[in-house]
């Protein structure tokens, strides 16, 4: 099987991505978000996914960015025919449609099932865990490239062997005995073991175990019970004492406590009187800030308002120059204006005749776009109509392609040979002379009579000779005949298909129908080239045209008022004449409009600037008698409040001595406050509070751990412990020897079964050698000559594989780095489709989804000898990579995906592409 092309469709990110494939080698590159392994996926879905299926699968499909259900084309080489394949996910709405070079063509679950007798798997899956197992062992999925193939080979372990033992590189010998023995052991094994190895629940050695277990606990716990009563009799013992020690100590510890709490009351007292002195401190000093700051705000009032009545005087005079300025620009602004009204009504006209001018001039041109393409509507008319001619000649002979003539002339020569080998088997015998009785098949042969000899025949002689004679060497002259009127049959069957007698009738039938097929190209051709597809369009457009011109022109002469109307052109020329003239006229008269707009705008905006400063000057002096006025009023307003400057002054000096008079009275409560030392108090207390509390629960604990002993001693104390202990150990003795006896028994099963699997490994060797033997020729290109590869397949999940170097150990798969893991796998994979693809037309496709992650440049190198090795042996190697430049010396067809942006907060707006197909190399 080989893949020849891939189309997606509503894929994910890709609205419409096509990829071509090389036969042997072929590398797919492009950074991450650009849809590579979704072109993998596609593959796959399309190869083993049912069409009608869908969940979260198929949802997962779908795009966000594209309308429309995934569809997915696929293009392949399988069963000497060509295949193409399109299915579209659409839940159960879904299709299928698969058809071949030969004709044949399947719908629906049809087109299933027959793929899945190309692929060789089962029928379509619907679910991951199915996928999943569909050609695991050749799609190398992103991130998974490391794992250990020769697990998913050993899926084909059947396949493989039948495909060695065909090919005479293996045989397997083993006998009914030995199977019957080791299904009895493995059997035995079976009711005693897990698949995991593990002891199965409830089997004899399960139950010896859990009977041992019992016993072992019962042990324990008469252990327990003699050791808990004689722990029960010492905790009475040191509870009690611990107890009498707690209650003689608390009694001083309490009066202690007594006498700080007595001193802590004190200091709360003057705390209280130092926080009212605080208070009566902090008024005074702001009763004293208040009448300062009051006193040098009005000074610093009346200052201000000084200094504003002066600065009033040079503003007014600035005033009354501005006002004279004003009336003077105003004046100018006028007459500029005036004059410019007068010029604007000649640039008007002006512009009415030009705009008249360049309407006639554009008529003339429609006109003679819409008399050209007349002329070319007329000529293509007649180039269709031989189109036409053509095409019906060609559609009156048989539909004959060039694949169904060389399918005809491979009939014909198929026949040709089959004749020939009928001619060459039948085998003759004629008794010419002889001196006793010859028999054939058990009757006496006559002199000169031949007879023909179709089938194995025994000559006996009378002396005792047996001759056997097969003619052609065994192969029968019916079966012969039978084969060459089948292929007469086929070949007259086709002839009547194409309604033709013979072959080189349907050659000649070819030759025209190419010879036409060339003509009508031709004539499409030059279709193209006049643009044919079109020239309606542009017709219509051009007579559309043609009219708006013609309106234009009447409804621009019939804007003009002025007496006489001016005369219409009557050619091209004359109104090409007009224009110009009539340009040159609005262009003068809109230079003189232009030096008068000038000079208009120059006046206006001296006069602006007039307005804006005389405005400026009186918002100023306005401001200025405002604040002036503030000032005077604030500067009043606080006198009224605070007295002149004599009683402020007295003010000042009262409050400044109660300040003083506090502070001394507040310094006097803070020194009496530090000689109780408060914080070596708060100390005392919690201490001693601390103390108290831990006595008070020692005794609460020591009195429940005397009840607790006691009840202990009560309920215990009512049996023999070590009459019970010396029962427990009679019990264990006996449950240890029955546990033991049931191990020895299981561990001899299990040796059986591991000798049985050793021996069955070893014949399975026959298998996987030609297995390891390709893979070591693989990892010759990573490691060099003299590698050896030891691979072995079992009927578990797990299965083995370990690499020698040259003087070097042995690895196993799982000691390897991550690198190595990969490039062996890669080796494990292509060697199992080596094989196994002679079963697909000795070719099977591989892909690799970045699958090198771990490799470094020369890894890189060398991994390219090995694709290039596997390509040389018939298989198709498809890398998808993010690095595409590290590939570059495979000599692979290369494709490149590049990212097409879109706007992320609209995802249902389609861009007209979302992949970019680019060809770097062929």
């Amino acid at each position: 099987m080989r893949l020849i092309s891939l189309t997606v469709r509503n894929y994910r990110i890709h609205r419409e991505t096509t990829v071509d494939f090389d036969s042997s080698l072929n590398l797919i590159g492009g950074t991450n978000e650009t849809g590579k392994s979704t072109l993998a996926e596609a593959i796959h879905r399309a190869l083993f996914f049912r069409h009608r299926s869908g969940g979260d699968i198929q949802k997962t499909m779908k795009s966000q960015f594209h309308n429309g259900h995934p569809e997915v084309q696929l293009v392949f080489e399988a069963k000497g025919a060509t295949w193409t394949l399109d299915k579209r996910f659409s839940g159960a709405n879904g299709t299928a449609r698969l058809s071949s070079s030969t004709g044949a063509s399947f719908q629906g679950d049809a087109a299933e099932a027959e793929l899945a007798q190309i692929t060789g798997t089962p029928e379509g899956a619907n679910n991951l865990k199915q996928l999943s197992t569909r050609w695991a062992h050749l799609w190398v999925w992103q991130g998974t490239a490391g794992d250990d193939a020769v697990v998913h080979t050993n899926h084909h372990r059947n396949e493989l062997v039948q495909r060695l033992q065909d090919s005479g590189l293996a045989a397997i010998m083993q006998s009914a005995n030995d199977e019957r023995a080791r299904g009895k052991i493995t059997a035995d094994h079976e009711l005693i073991f897990t698949k995991t190895g593990a002891v199965k629940v409830n089997s004899r050695l399960d139950l010896a175990n859990k009977a041992l277990t019992d016993a072992t606990a019962a042990l324990a716990h008469a252990n327990e019970q003699k050791n808990r009563l004689e722990s029960a009799i010492v905790e009475q013992e040191t509870a009690t004492k611990e107890l009498d020690e707690s209650v003689a100590a608390l009694p001083a510890k309490r009066s202690e406590l007594a006498n700080a709490n007595s001193s802590l009351l004190r200091v709360n007292e003057l705390r209280h009187h130092q926080e009212r002195q605080q208070l009566v401190v902090q008024q005074a000093v702001n009763h004293r800030k208040q009448l300062t700051a009051a006193d040098q705000n009005i000074n610093e009032l009346l200052r201000k308002a000084a200094a504003a009545r002066e600065a009033l005087v040079p503003a007014e005079e600035k005033l009354a120059t501005l006002v004279s300025q004003e009336s003077h620009a105003r004046g100018a602004a006028q007459d500029a204006k005036l004059a410019h009204r007068e010029i604007s009504r000649s640039v008007r006209l002006a512009r009415l005749h030009h705009e008249l001018a360049v309407a006639c001039h554009s008529r003339f041109e429609k006109a003679a776009i819409h008399e050209a393409l007349v002329e070319k509507t007329q000529q293509i008319d007649e180039i269709q109509s031989s189109l036409s001619h053509e095409r019906e000649a060609l559609a009156k002979l048989p539909n004959i392609s060039a694949a169904d003539l060389d399918a005809l002339r491979k009939l014909e020569i198929q026949l040709g040979q089959a004749e020939s080998a009928l001619k060459a088997i039948a085998a003759g015998v004629e008794l010419i002379t002889s001196q006793q009785v010859v028999l054939l098949n058990g009757h006496a042969l006559e002199l000169g009579t031949p007879h023909i000899i179709t089938e194995t025949a025994e000559l006996s002689l009378g002396n005792g000779t047996l001759l056997r004679i097969q003619p052609g060497g065994g192969t029968s002259l019916a079966e012969s005949r039978r084969k060459q009127e089948q292929l007469q049959q086929k070949l007259t069957t086709a002839f009547d298909h194409f309604s033709v007698s013979n072959l080189a009738e349907a050659e000649e039938i070819v030759a025209r129908r190419q010879d036409i097929a060339q003509k009508i190209s031709a004539i499409e051709g030059q279709l193209k080239a006049y643009g044919a597809h079109k020239l309606p369009q542009d017709l219509a457009a051009a007579t559309a045209a043609l009219s708006a011109a013609a309106a234009d022109v009447e409804r621009r002469h019939a804007a003009l008022t002025e007496v006489p109307a001016p005369a219409l052109p009557d050619s091209i020329e004359a109104a090409l004449i007009w224009q110009t003239n009539s340009h040159q006229t609005l262009q003068a008269a809109s230079d003189g409009e232009s030096s008068l707009q000038a000079n208009a705008d120059a006046t206006q905006e001296n006069l602006q600037k007039k307005l804006e400063a005389l405005d400026v000057q009186r918002t100023a002096i306005e401001a200025d008698r405002k604040q002036l006025e503030n000032f005077e009023n604030s500067a009043r307003a606080l006198e009224q409040s605070h007295g002149d400057s004599v009683a402020r002054a007295a003010a000042i000096a009262a409050a400044t001595a109660a300040e003083i008079n506090a502070q001394a009275t507040l310094d006097a409560s803070s020194e009496a406050l530090a000689e109780l030392n408060p914080t070596f108090l708060n100390q005392q207390v919690t201490r001693l509070s601390r103390v108290i509390a831990i006595e008070e629960e020692k005794q609460a604990a020591a009195h429940t751990r005397i009840a607790v002993a006691r009840n202990t001693l009560v309920l215990d104390g009512t049996s023999d412990p070590e009459s019970e202990l010396l029962q427990a150990k009679a019990r264990y003795a006996a449950a240890e020897e029955e546990q033991a006896r049931e191990k020895r028994l299981a561990s001899a099963i299990d040796l059986l079964q591991s000798l049985f699997s050793n021996a069955q490994s070893a014949v399975s060797e026959t298998v996987t050698q030609p297995i390891a033997d390709r893979v070591g020729g693989y990892l010759e290109c990573m490691f060099g000559k003299g590698v050896r590869v030891s691979v072995e397949l079992t009927d578990s999940e797990k299965s083995t594989i370990s690499i020698t170097r040259p003087n070097a150990h042995t690895f196993s798969f799982d000691s390897l780095s991550g690198g190595a893991k990969e490039q062996v796998a890669a080796a494990v994979r292509l060697a199992t489709a080596e094989i196994l693809a002679a079963d697909h037309d000795s070719c099977l496709p591989i892909l690799f989804d970045d699958a090198f992650a771990y490799a470094d440049d020369d890894r890189i190198q060398s991994l390219q000898t090995m694709l290039d090795l596997a390509a040389s042996r018939g298989l198709q190697i498809i890398v998808l990579t993010c690095t595409p430049g590290d590939y570059i010396g495979l000599g692979a067809k290369e494709k490149r995906l590049h990212p097409h942006h879109w706007n992320n907060n609209s995802p249902q707006v389609v861009p007209q592409s979302s992949v970019e197909l680019e060809d770097v190399a062929e």
